[in-house]
């Protein structure tokens, strides 16, 4: 009896192992999602990566055990609120170009006050303490970059946290779809304009606590396309914050954190400062226009992610206007398929990896659901240069 309980189990365990997910069916989809699908950027980058994680956050609702702490993202949070705020307050006195980083300064330390004592006064501990003196002196530090760059800058701050849907001031992105209607919600953290011969040129900029570039290869497959969507959706349907005939000059990472330095032996501060400025330079991608980037950057203190070379060639992360309008094709089209597959059911875990920069596992806790290390249909990609970009990009526009 005892050897006959024993196989029993063993064969148990071997037919759990070997499960493998059904497909959901359209009613069941129907049901969790409505009948129309409304995504945010987190959303779309869940499924992009992995579309049994999507279903089990977004569907199922399945929820993570967390321990009762603040988390680096509730820090991102505070700095994300300081640095709007702060933005705001400098452009309602005149401006960049008015106010000095003294008085700056006094209103984001006036502002990151207001917010621990509005959201973290009823916590306290050493360790905490010690986060917050800590994180103070990188914000300042990050607010003296963020004032030094749009002292320089001819384009200007003229929206903060612009809502795209749930009653903002832009519509909800529409995602063309076959099988399911869907739309982008979200916010712009800062959107900056520069009005040049009757033409209103801007830029989408989001601040980043954590690391983060424009990856050719993330955009490619899905991951990461927010901020070129509301750069598009702007251009399209945005005359109402960014006026008449604009221009849509390109997306920008502003690093709202200071950058760690590596070196071997100590560094006086003038080393590590320009070490730092190394370090902290912006990532995105910009319009291809010399006078474009010569308005965002006047003294070519090499914070953009271009440059001129000598010979008067720009390099970097750019792109002309044709390349803009080929490239929103293809995210919408890419965003068209993910919602088609969202609607067909199937939920079989996909995660994607290149390399060990990006592991969509990494981090998930769905792990002992999947069983992620044993999962058939990872995705294995490689990095991408711009020009391979560029090039499957126009493949996929019919170009190639």
């Amino acid at each position: 009896a005892a050897q006959l309980g024993l196989e029993q189990w063993y064969k148990d365990i071997l037919r759990r192992t070997g499960h493998s997910l059904g497909r959901v069916s359209r009613d069941s989809i129907n049901a969790l999602y409505g009948s129309t699908l409304n995504l945010s950027a987190s959303q779309i980058d869940r499924q992009a990566e992995c579309r049994m994680s999507y279903f089990l956050k977004y569907g199922m609702r399945a929820k993570e055990q967390k321990e009762a702490t603040i988390d680096p993202a509730e820090f991102g949070t505070y700095v994300h609120a300081v640095l709007e705020n702060t933005a705001r307050e400098v452009m309602d006195r005149g401006g960049f170009h008015t106010v000095s980083l003294e008085e700056t300064m006094e209103i984001a330390l006036r502002h990151a006050d207001a917010y621990a004592i509005d959201h973290f006064s009823q916590l306290q501990s050493q360790r905490l303490e010690y986060q917050f003196r800590r994180n103070r002196r990188e914000l300042e530090m990050v607010v003296e970059e963020l004032w030094q760059e749009l002292k320089e800058s001819r384009f200007q701050p003229a929206d903060f946290e612009l809502n795209f849907g749930q009653g903002g001031t832009m519509p909800a992105i529409d995602i063309p779809a076959v099988h399911m209607q869907a739309s982008l919600r979200g916010f712009v953290d800062r959107v900056d304009i520069w009005k040049e011969n009757g033409r209103n040129y801007f830029r989408v900029v989001d601040y980043k606590t954590g690391k983060k570039d424009f990856d050719y290869c993330d955009v490619f497959n899905g991951v990461g396309l927010q901020m070129l969507l509301y750069l598009f959706a702007l251009q399209k349907n945005g005359e109402a914050v960014v006026g008449e005939d604009p221009v849509a000059a390109g997306v920008q990472y502003f690093p709202a954190r200071v950058p760690l330095v590596a070196a071997d032996g100590r560094l006086t501060d003038e080393e590590a400062d320009a070490a730092r400025a190394k370090e902290w330079k912006r990532k995105g991608l910009l319009l291809s226009d010399e006078a474009v980037l010569e308005a965002m950057d006047p003294e070519d203190s090499g914070r953009l992610c271009c440059k001129k070379t000598k010979d008067g060639t720009l390099t970097g992360d750019i792109a002309d206007r044709q390349q803009l309008r080929m490239l929103e094709r293809y995210v919408f089209k890419v965003l068209g398929n993910m919602v088609d597959d969202i609607a067909s059911g199937n939920v079989a875990a996909n995660p994607y990896t290149r390399g060990t920069s990006h592991d969509a596992c990494a981090f998930c806790p769905y792990g002992a659901v999947c069983h992620k290390n044993t999962v058939e249909g990872r995705r294995n990609y490689k990095a991408m240069t711009a020009q391979q970009f560029w090039e499957e990009v126009g493949r996929e526009d019919g170009h190639g």
